[in-house]
C-alpha cells in the first residue's frame, strides 16, 4: 500500500477513521513521516538555543519521536494527534524512554489548549494536510496557543514536487508568506531535499515567531 499523509476529511470523526485505518493497517516503518528519530531540523533548532525552556507542542505528533526528543531536552512537552492508535504508540515510546509527555487524541483544528501556552509549536507535515477552507482556523489556532515571541517551526512539501493541487498540498515561499505573514514574523524559509526509495522529494523548512 502506497502511503502519503493525505488531507484530513472535513468531519472530525471521518478524519479519525481515516488516520486510524492508516496507523492500524501499516507498520510504522512503512509510513514515510514516521522516521523513528527526531527531525534533523527540530534538533538543529533546539541546539541553536533560540527556543527558551517551557511548554512545547508537537502538533500531529504521530508515534512521538519528536515529542520524546523535546522531553529529553528538558521541555514540558505536549503532543496531539487525531489517531488514538498513533497516541498509543507515542505513550508506549515515552514509557520506554522514561520521559513524561502530555499526549492527547484531538483535532489540530480547534486546539484544546489555553491562550499563550507554548514557547514552541513543532509541525512536521500537519499544515500540508489541511484543506484550504480550514487553513485560517488552523493558523489562527497555532497563533493563539503560542506565547508572545514563541516560535513555530513548520516542515511542509515544496511546490517543486509538482504534486498539483493535493492532497497532500505543496507550497512555494510566496505561498508561505501569503498564509503566515499576517500572523507571524518569518525568520527564514529554507528548501530541503530528501530521497525516499530513490525518489527525490522537496520540502520547505520555515521558522516563524509570534510578535511579542
Amino acid at each position: 500500500m502506497s502511503i502519503c499523509k493525505e488531507e484530513m476529511p472535513k468531519k472530525t470523526e471521518e478524519t479519525k477513521r481515516h488516520w486510524e485505518r492508516i496507523y492500524q493497517e501499516n507498520p510504522l516503518e512503512g509510513l514515510p513521516w514516521e522516521e523513528g528519530k527526531p527531525s534533523a531540523e527540530l534538533v538543529a533548532l533546539i541546539e541553536s538555543g533560540v527556543v527558551e525552556r517551557g511548554a512545547v507542542l508537537d502538533i500531529c505528533c504521530g508515534s512521538g519521536s519528536n515529542a520524546v526528543y523535546l522531553a529529553k531536552k528538558g521541555f514540558t512537552c505536549y503532543g496531539i494527534d487525531i489517531s488514538p492508535t498513533a497516541i498509543g504508540y507515542a505513550q508506549a515510546k515515552t514509557a520506554r524512554e522514561g520521559v513524561s509527555c502530555k499526549l492527547v487524541t484531538g483535532d489540530a483544528i480547534g486546539l484544546p489548549y489555553p491562550d499563550s501556552m507554548f514557547v514552541l509549536v513543532f509541525d512536521r507535515g500537519c499544515f500540508h494536510s489541511i484543506s484550504s477552507q480550514d487553513r485560517k482556523a488552523y493558523i489562527s489556532g497555532i497563533h493563539r496557543v503560542l506565547k508572545p515571541s514563541g516560535k513555530y517551526q513548520l516542515l511542509c512539501f515544496s511546490s517543486k514536487n509538482h504534486r498539483g493541487y493535493g492532497p497532500p498540498y505543496s507550497f512555494s515561499s510566496k505561498d508561505i508568506r501569503h498564509y503566515f505573514s499576517h500572523w507571524f514574523k518569518i525568520h527564514y524559509i529554507r528548501e530541503l531535499t530528501r530521497e525516499v526509495n530513490g525518489i527525490r522529494h522537496y520540502f520547505l523548512s520555515v521558522l516563524m515567531e509570534k510578535p511579542g
